[in-house]
């Protein structure tokens, strides 16, 4: 693309970020959140609390040039934190606004989506429960439609249901969450084949993994959605750190229409990435680069989160 092709470019700039427990100091006796406050195991007090909003706010002012304009976020508290954190000093250029709802999740935890209200406009949202076993409550898909520079895009932002208990028990969970996913997918392109649809999310699986790839249809360009991260995979690289490897378990997943599109908005394979910021990162005892986290057992290190945030840049031709 030429220069003058480049300056007649729109650009959206989306991350997702899994921002590790932002809970607030609050005992809500509704969830399972004691360990997050002063008198928890934790010893979660305001000070930590000051500490992780202001280093989040930080990443997502830091991640893109001028900072992101949306963002999906998981392993939020309430919609209180998700509004202190966007009411940060070092967001302040920004009129960031927020959708959330309430999840049954037993932690507590849910997801939320924030944007620049200068450039994405809301026109609807919602939640869709994931049905689970007895007593298995975990996390909604958020659904959020909103319109940029007059073109109507789609955003899903994901939480699946976690790998605890290993791989073979926890899946056929992950499988319930990806069916869902894609019947809402398929819903949309029954009315509108060419809409753009973007998720996001911790899909606690792999791109190669069957949720992923079988279920939901996510792959290469050959696929019926694209995976961004897959290429990841294929390289060991990611934004999760597992026992001494890197992992896409945070995946951007999108129709065609926004990854090849002749017209609008359209994100490109190369235009996704893993934010590797340096301050995310601390050194272990063998040298090995991993993310740096609030804290490490129960001790309070004042980092980040366990995870590393991803961006995708969209773009459109003026």
């Amino acid at each position: 693309m030429n220069q003058k092709n480049e300056q007649q470019a729109a650009e959206l700039k989306i991350g997702f970020y899994n921002v590790e427990n932002l809970f607030d100091t609050i005992n809500d006796p509704q969830i399972n959140d004691e360990d997050f406050t002063p008198e928890g195991k934790l010893k979660w007090n305001g000070t930590h609390y000051t500490e992780k909003l202001d280093r989040l706010a930080q990443v997502f002012s830091e991640m893109a040039a001028g900072g992101i304009d949306a963002a999906g976020l998981c392993e939020v508290e309430n919609k209180q934190v998700v509004l202190d954190l966007v009411h940060q000093q070092r967001l302040s250029g920004k009129d960031l606004q927020i959708v959330h709802f309430d999840s049954p999740d037993e932690r507590g935890i849910d997801v939320a989506f924030i944007y620049d209200a200068k450039k994405l406009s809301v026109i609807r949202s919602r939640r869709f429960e994931l049905e689970l076993p007895e007593n298995d409550r975990t996390r909604d898909i958020l659904y959020v439609v909103a319109k940029a520079d007059g073109e109507e895009l789609h955003f899903f932002v994901n939480h699946w249901p976690s790998r605890s208990g290993g791989q073979a028990e926890s899946e056929p969970s992950r499988m319930k969450a990806a069916t869902l996913l894609r019947s809402k997918i398929d819903s949309i392109q029954s009315v509108d084949k060419e809409a753009k649809i973007l998720c996001m999310g911790d899909f606690n699986d792999y791109p190669m993994d069957k949720s992923i790839a079988g279920v939901l249809g996510a792959g290469g360009s050959d696929s019926f959605l694209f995976d961004y991260m897959l290429d990841d995979q294929q390289r060991n690289e990611g934004s999760h750190w597992y026992k001494g490897e890197w992992g896409p378990l945070d995946q951007f997943i999108a129709t065609k229409s926004l990854v090849t599109g002749s017209k609008g908005w359209t994100a490109s394979p190369e235009q996704a990435s893993v934010v590797r910021l340096e301050y995310l990162f601390f050194k272990d005892n063998e040298g090995k680069l991993r993310p740096s986290r609030s804290y490490a057992g129960d001790s309070y290190k004042g980092g980040y989160s366990d995870h590393l945030p991803i961006l995708i840049q969209l773009k459109k031709m003026k």
